[in-house]
């Protein structure tokens, strides 16, 4: 028998009350969920951020630097922490901002630190194939107006890879083709391109004598990674009568140590270096790794014409040719690109085309593939540098993360001149 059917039972009620009370209950219990859980979210971003100033605080970074109140060097605290705030819940690792030559903001992630070298990525490209570059031309080694063939000897019956001039390698307009590694692996490439991508260890060879021209050396700007294996080649070759014959060994002795950067603050090459026709290659446009401070400190070097205290380690005019734009013509803008940065002869991303609208026009910057960043600013005498996993993901939005996370954001705390700036102002 139905027991609501039984003697003395009650009928069953329908309740059409108790029901609107059920879900104005739970909609209650959905919105305070909901702010719980934005409230843990922040205060966990608090936590990550009390906890990284601890270890900054309580571990002694290996690449020391002066350090100064924001304020002091005409910099907004307030903006500093909010946008660390902002990077800190987006993928950044480390943050790091230098002005008047003294470290006003340093902030690192739980899984970072002072003394924690971060893969940059095609970052590498800016910070150690140009310094390594413009150190060898400096030394009188070789020169960005060179002929390519005359260290790769395999070109100079080319037709058109003797025309290939070292700075088109390094402006990206030699012609050369590229791999693109994020589909690389997946099958769909071309044969050349997945045997590339397997195996590092040919990429030196690959570059010179496989990788096809996909337009005239100059015709046009076109980025390539694979150029820059093939500068590594040609700029190794010119190092052979050198006291420091390979790659590592210039940057050690040349930049780093003078520097106050120290071996296990650096690393290149995935920690890799490569036997090719007698000589010691390490790939220089990737696979680098620097902590936060030793990154800086490149940018501080550029910021200061190659200078660094009493020394004169990089010629003030190579690095001003260097910093000019390609000659080869800029891409037209596109949807993806809405403003491409002109690249310039060495690695860099310039802004005269004003592709990071609130930043002057002369800054220039290297970038990563997971939008690490370098950038320097040399009227507002300003380096920053931001380490670390995607703060966008996707291709679509890769240059304008730049633009709208870091960049942009990051001149809204710029208050006034800087320390520098102030007593070169007093003296004239």
């Amino acid at each position: 028998m139905d027991p609501s059917r039984s003697v003395g039972a009650s009928p069953p009620r329908k309740g059409r009350g108790w029901g609107w009370v059920s879900l104005a209950s739970f909609a209650l219990l959905a919105l305070l969920v909901a702010f719980r859980g934005r409230v843990v979210v922040k205060r966990s971003i608090r936590r990550t951020v009390a906890a990284a100033k601890h270890r900054l605080y309580h571990e002694r970074p290996g690449v020391a630097w002066e350090t100064a109140r924001p304020e002091k060097e005409g910099l907004s605290s307030a903006v500093l922490d909010s946008l660390c705030r902002v990077l800190a819940a987006n993928g950044t690792h480390a943050f790091l901002v230098v002005r008047g030559n003294h470290i006003v903001f340093e902030w690192y992630s739980t899984k970072s630190g002072p003394n924690v070298p971060e893969l940059t990525t095609a970052m590498a490209k800016a910070a150690t194939a140009n310094i390594a570059l413009l150190t060898a031309i400096t030394d009188g080694r070789i020169s960005l107006d060179d002929s390519a063939s005359k260290y790769i000897p395999g070109w100079r019956n080319d037709t058109l890879r003797s025309r290939i001039r070292i700075g088109d390698l390094a402006a990206h307009q030699s012609g050369l083709d590229d791999v693109d590694f994020g589909l690389a692996g997946k099958g769909g490439l071309p044969d050349w391109k997945e045997q590339y991508f397997h195996h590092p260890d040919q990429r030196f060879a690959m570059a010179i004598g496989t990788v096809p021209l996909i337009h005239a050396p100059g015709a046009r700007s076109s980025y390539s990674g694979v150029g820059y294996y093939a500068l590594a080649y040609a700029l190794t070759t010119s190092l052979k009568p050198a006291t420091q014959h390979d790659i590592k060994t210039l940057l050690r002795e040349r930049i780093m140590h003078p520097l106050g950067i120290q071996d296990d603050n650096w690393r290149l090459s995935y920690g890799a270096s490569y036997q090719v026709d007698g000589m010691t290659l390490y790939a220089m446009g990737s696979g680098a790794a620097y902590t936060a401070r030793a990154v800086a400190r490149i940018g501080e070097l550029m910021l200061d014409h190659g200078r660094f205290g009493s020394q004169q380690l990089i010629d003030s005019a190579v690095i001003t040719k260097a910093l000019q734009p390609a000659t080869a013509p800029i891409p037209e803008d596109s949807s993806t690109y809405p403003v491409t940065p002109a690249a310039a002869g060495g690695g860099w991303w310039l802004n005269i085309r004003g592709a990071w609208p609130d930043v002057p026009r002369d800054a220039f910057a290297g970038m990563g593939g997971q939008q690490e960043a370098l950038l320097v600013v040399p009227s507002l005498d300003l380096v920053m540098v931001r380490l670390g996993a995607e703060m966008v993901p996707g291709d679509d939005q890769f240059a304008q993360a730049f633009r709208d996370r870091l960049f942009d954001p990051l001149m809204h705390a710029v208050i006034g001149a800087s320390s520098r700036m102030r007593q070169s102002s007093s003296a004239h």
